[in-house]
């Protein structure tokens, strides 16, 4: 993870998601992979990042295609054949760009200091990806962030459930009917 964030390209803007930022935020937990938003406009621009990134050892281990909008929506990247697994998220859920810009420094380790995401952006990302059979930890992570959630976080993960859903990425889900339900959590708490 340290190594990564060293060499990943400072001018374009990224954010920690995933496990490691809803341990910062909310509840520490084991994940075994490092995932990334990246700010990027387009596959080029996506390629070109993932291009700098294997300059430095980084090796392609799947891409994942967004079909909807045949866009690269995820690069799993390993450094060696070796070593955590980093997802870079590129068009995954439609916000990346956001989700980068609004990030905030946190420190994720001893020393190590990363963009992390926000607390509504990680809610609505986690809306859009959960799958409770492939997927069972983020019912989980719903649930320790809608915790943690203020008023702010909350008109934040709506604004951010609205943009996923204008730009086509809510794969067919209610994300609307998702947020209320995970803030129901956080009422029955």
């Amino acid at each position: 993870m340290r190594d990564f964030l060293a060499v990943r390209p400072a001018d374009v803007a990224s954010a920690v998601v995933g496990g490691i930022a809803v341990s910062v935020r909310a509840e520490p937990r084991f994940t075994r992979d490092l995932d990334l938003a990246v700010a990027v406009a387009n596959d080029e621009e996506a390629a070109n990042y993932v291009f700098r990134v294997r300059q430095h050892g980084y090796e392609i281990v799947s891409a994942l295609q967004q079909t909807t909008h045949h866009r690269l929506s995820t690069i799993r990247l390993r450094r060696g054949g070796r070593g955590p697994i980093v997802d870079l998220l590129f068009a995954a859920s439609g916000i990346e760009a956001e989700v980068a810009q609004a990030a905030e420094p946190i420190e994720i380790a001893a020393g190590l200091i990363a963009e992390v995401a926000q607390v509504g952006h990680l809610i609505a990302m986690k809306l859009v990806s959960r799958d409770p059979r492939r997927r069972p930890r983020d019912q989980q992570d719903l649930v320790d962030l809608a915790s943690i959630a203020d008023d702010r976080e909350w008109q934040r993960a709506e604004a951010a459930i609205e943009l996923i859903r204008q730009r086509g990425f809510s794969r067919g889900r209610d994300l609307h009917a998702g947020l209320a339900e995970t803030r129901a959590l956080a009422d029955d708490r």
